[in-house]
């Protein structure tokens, strides 16, 4: 049995929710990537909403994750105040704003079904 320092991040809930939240989201964007992958090379446009859906799920659990980190970091471990987060932090807004365009683009893609599998006439707009 270990002894955990009060103020180590590793022994703290919030910590470990956080790290939770992070896991879990990065298993439904993996879930996304097989699951668009089958919807896509199948043509089964039915499952491009339920992919949005789920990645709905996942934007929702890393936004709860990165807004929970700094506050909590700063409660406990900063006493001075003063304190710049890692790269590491800005990676994941940069992924979770990714994930927001990867949403919107599964929930609306299936409007364009005949156009993504080259069914529809193409039009030329000569100007």
């Amino acid at each position: 049995m270990t002894i955990c320092a009060s103020l180590s991040p590793v022994c703290l809930g919030w910590a470990k929710a956080t790290a939770a939240l992070l896991i879990i989201g990065c298993i439904l964007v993996a879930v996304c990537l097989l699951l668009s992958f089958l919807a896509l090379c199948k043509r089964a446009v039915d499952f491009l909403r339920i992919i949005g859906f789920i990645l709905l799920i996942a934007i929702i659990f890393q936004f709860i994750a990165l807004i929970i980190f700094p506050v909590k970091f700063t409660e406990t471990q900063i006493q001075d105040g003063d304190y710049e987060y890692s790269w590491s932090y800005g990676f994941g807004w940069g992924a979770t704003i990714l994930m927001m365009g990867c949403c919107l683009f599964f929930c609306c893609l299936p409007k364009y079904e005949d156009e993504l599998y080259g069914d529809a006439k193409q039009t030329y707009i000569i100007g």
